[in-house]
This record gives structure tokens, sequence and C-alpha cells, in this order.
């Protein structure tokens, strides 16, 4: 039976610049005999492959496993990387996703990039402030990195996430990336998942989902917060502009990341990391004393009526 590698994410570990050149290198032939699967084309929101629904504690995930049998029903070695899989904390689900994926392929893998939590979440602003269903998890405080809440033990405690994928496919079947440049071949996600397809670096580069700026994000969140809608958001947005990175204080930097750092202690035991007992570097010195968040809402509100009215020279 064929092979099968199912990349999991997590999201901000280059991922969708890696779907970017999974694509283009599927459409130049460039993937030997391994072909890149996508979930077939939807009507609805409702169609998508994982549904997420409810705020905080309430989050929940549903697998549309009529869409992924769909996906999957291809001759041949297949990969499918669908980072929203990283959402999904229920035993069951994974369970019921391991029986259909057995029923076609023996040779199984999973594929999973692990950011440091401080850093994925900072990075993950811009799609709080995007999608609805990511500012749910997290919630809107107008701040660099979400307040810390026990809901986000279930998305970023990676020891418990990844026991869910050892518990349905097997011990041997997960492949666990540390993302950080000097752990990943040539310090890149697609050349490090190439590496991992026993394939040369593809010619095509991509680079997408860029960061946003300090008052892009902190605005974002400010009108996510007063519950506007994504089209008035994305317009306004559009207006505002900045080149400063947001960046929280070294000490709220250290306070989120140590609600994780028994998790990543039995993350390393789990993954035999015995060079680093907290798996990744714990570096802080990136991060000011003092952060960049601190703004008023009135700071704010100047912010989009200088980008609504601009002065002109």
């Amino acid at each position: 039976m064929p092979k099968f590698i199912l990349h999991i994410g997590s999201h901000k570990t280059g991922t969708s610049s890696l779907q970017t050149v999974l694509q283009a290198a599927h459409d130049h032939g460039q993937l030997s005999n391994w072909s890149y699967l996508t979930p077939p084309p939807k009507k609805h929101f409702r169609q998508n492959l994982v549904q997420i629904k409810g705020p905080k504690q309430n989050f929940k995930t549903e697998i549309n496993y009529r869409r992924f049998k769909r996906m999957i029903a291809h001759d041949g070695d297949c990969i499918v990387s669908i980072e929203n899989f990283f959402w999904i904390d229920n035993q069951q689900q994974i369970e019921k996703l391991a029986k259909i994926i057995r029923r076609r392929f023996d040779d199984i893998r999973i594929v999973a990039y692990l950011r440091r939590q401080d850093s994925l979440a900072l990075s993950h602003r811009k799609q709080a402030v995007m999608r609805f269903p990511t500012s749910k998890f997290y919630g809107t405080e107008i701040t660099a990195l979400p307040r810390y809440k026990p809901a986000l033990d279930n998305y970023f405690c990676y020891d418990r996430k990844l026991q869910l994928w050892i518990n349905a496919f097997g011990a041997d079947s997960l492949i666990v990336r540390k993302f950080e440049r000097d752990a990943l071949f040539k310090g890149d996600t697609i050349a490090d998942f190439f590496r991992l397809l026993d394939l040369p670096d593809p010619d095509q580069s991509a680079a997408v989902n860029s960061a946003w700026p300090r008052k892009k994000l902190l605005t974002g969140l400010y009108l996510r917060s007063k519950e506007e809608d994504g089209r008035s958001i994305r317009k306004i947005l559009r207006r505002i502009e900045d080149t400063e990175k947001l960046t929280p204080s070294r000490a709220d930097a250290e306070a989120f990341l140590n609600h994780f750092q028994e998790s990543n202690q039995r993350l390393a035991e789990m993954l035999g990391d015995n060079d680093a007992p907290y798996y990744f570097d714990t570096d802080l010195s990136r991060y000011p004393d003092v952060g960049n968040d601190n703004v008023t809402e009135a700071e704010i509100e100047q912010w989009i009526a200088e980008s609504l009215h601009p002065q002109t020279a």
C-alpha cells in the first residue's frame, strides 16, 4: 500500500509558504512519486475540513470526515498539509481520522513543527485579528501577547497534544521538528520538509502571511474587541501605516512562557532531547525591558482618525 504524510502544522511555522511550494512542486512534477493533496472545493465555510466553534474554554473542533475521505481518494504516495489539525485536542476525532487513513495507507507519518509558545502566540496575533475563530480562542485583549487562560493549555501544552497523535498512530509514526533556525535543515521549514521527503530543495520559494506592524495589530485587536465585522476591520487596517514591530516586555514574555515550561520539560523527555531540558531555546534577550503594547483606546481611535483623514502637505 502507498505512503502517506500528514503535516499538521503547527501554525506560524512556515506552513503557508510550505503549502505554496508543495502545490507548485506538484504542478511541475517535482515531487517524484508523491502527490500533494488539497481539500476539494467548498461552497460554504461550514464545509471547512476542520470546523472551529465556541470561545475560549468552549473552543471545539469538528473534522469534516466526508471531505477528508474525498481528498485522500487518490492512488500512490500522498502528502496532506493542514495546520488546522493542530487545533484538535479530542482523542476520538484523531482516532477516527486514523481509521480512515489506515484504510488506504499502511506507511503513515505525522509531521509536526513546534515553535516556542511565546513566539508562536505573538506571531499569531495577526490571525486573532483576521480570523474570527482564532480571536475566539485567544480573546481580543489589546496586548502583544494574549493573557493566559487555562484554555490555552489545549493548544500550547505540546506534550499532551502530541500524545493524542501517538495514541492514534503510534510513536514510530510521529516526526517532530523544532522550529528554530539551528534545528532545521538549512534553517528553513521548506528545505527541512523536502529533506524529510528525500527530495532536493525546490526551485520555488514563497513568503506568505507576512507580519504586521504594531499599530495595525493593536488597532485590529481593538476593533475585534468592539465586535466590528471583518470587512470593516480590513477596510480600516488597509489605511494604517507603520513600520514598528509589536513587542511585549521581557517580563511579559517570560510570564507567558512559564505557564508551559513544565509541558516543555515533559516534551523534551518524550522526544529524548537530552540537550535541551525545556526542549526549546529559553533565551528571552530578543525582548526589551519595556514593551510597546501599552496603548490607550483614545490613542487607537486617533490612529484610525488619522488614517481616514491623512494630513496632506
